[in-house]
């Protein structure tokens, strides 16, 4: 069987904003056909400070430092969390039709299938790594790649991943938020211990064209397909003005937060008696999850649910917030509840089970009648 031809764009040095932007108005072209299943390279020109779609700003981000520091926040498509991206950051950007006979219907074996490339590409460059399910890429048990995916309501699946050259450890602590000086520290020496790069494993910078072309090559080899160069069309840079109005308000910067305003002027305080706000959170094996809460009597009011896990259709969050509205703080009924959500909805949310979001839920319960 001949191999599948797909479209590569190496779009070289982006504005930052932009190679958040890129695949997403890729993938509304991809969902109207207009496209082929394209692959991007690129990296940012300057730095960027990137945040996973269902988390909350403030809550991740120290805004005032990225300013100071002229670093722009963009929240992106996909799960995940804060992170800080450069030019020593290559970005490989995978945007094919769910229709695509070779994409795993299941988000973790998609992860599986389309980081062979990436895996492949270390192991040439002459560092041993391998996949490490959910979506990371380790070498001697630290982390070497980080990657996010998501399938859009344009019927596309979109993978984005990085090959780390080089990595700025003090940019990325003094931009996430931390409650202390000493707790900042701890998070350096852990981005140290836990995070590795080619420079750091080879003892060199290896120049971004060659590991362009390994990539390529890897690619090619390990998904079956031809990589043809192409450029972005009309749509497409259409689309990508378009999309980079919506990228820079803040609506879209503060998308969770717009969504419940009241609840984040009210966190953690007693209203009146009977009604109570409060906040709790919950490590899942796939990331963390915020939740804050209005509760009257032993119902919810009122849910912001937000993090750094994946939760495929991402536009179904907002939904289950609204179906929650009105449930009795009942272990069985909230279980239940979201339970039927994930099979109403065809959820998909890699190393996050529906009852963790039921776990989260009672401990902010809990944490509301304390008060």
């Amino acid at each position: 069987m001949a191999n599948q031809i797909w479209r590569l764009l190496d779009l070289g040095a982006l504005d930052p904003i932009d190679t958040q932007i890129i695949y997403d108005a890729v993938s509304i072209a991809r969902g109207r056909n207009v496209v082929p299943d394209t692959m991007i390279f690129c990296y940012p020109v300057k730095p960027l400070v990137c945040i996973g779609y269902h988390q909350e700003l403030e809550k991740e981000v120290d805004i005032d430092v990225c300013r100071q520091l002229g670093v722009p926040v963009v929240r992106r498509i996909l799960g995940g969390g804060a992170v800080y991206l450069d030019n020593n950051q290559l970005f490989y950007q995978i945007i094919a039709s769910i229709k695509n006979p070779m994409l795993p219907p299941v988000v973790e074996d998609a992860f599986r299938f389309f980081l062979q490339g990436p895996v492949e590409t270390y192991r040439s460059l002459g560092v041993p790594a391998v996949y490490r399910p959910i979506n990371d890429i380790i070498v001697g048990g630290r982390k070497i790649s980080g990657n996010g995916a998501t399938t859009t309501v344009y019927g596309v699946f979109v993978l984005t991943g990085n090959i780390i050259l080089d990595f700025n450890y003090e940019m990325m602590v003094k931009i996430l938020k931390a409650p202390s000086e000493k707790f900042r520290d701890k998070m350096f020496k852990s981005l140290q211990e836990w995070v590795t790069t080619l420079r750091r494993e080879l003892g060199y910078l290896v120049p971004v064209k060659e590991v362009k072309s390994t990539l390529e090559e890897a690619f090619e080899k390990t998904l079956g397909v031809s990589l043809q160069k192409g450029t972005l069309t009309s749509e497409e840079n259409g689309l990508l003005q378009e999309l980079r109005k919506r990228y820079l308000s803040n609506e879209w910067l503060f998308m969770p937060e717009h969504r419940h305003p009241n609840l984040i002027e009210t966190r953690a305080v007693k209203v009146v008696a009977g009604i109570s706000v409060a906040e709790a959170a919950y490590k899942s094996r796939g990331g963390l999850i915020r939740v804050t809460m209005e509760m009257v009597e032993s119902k919810i009011k009122d849910i912001l649910i937000s993090g750094d896990f994946s939760f495929y259709p991402p536009d179904a969050l907002p939904k289950l917030e609204q179906i929650l509205a009105g449930t009795v703080l009942d272990r069985t009924v909230v279980t239940d509840k979201v339970r039927n959500f994930y099979i109403t909805h065809n959820v998909q949310s890699p190393g996050t089970e529906p009852d963790d979001f039921s776990t989260v839920i009672l401990m902010a319960a809990e944490e509301g009648r304390a008060r």
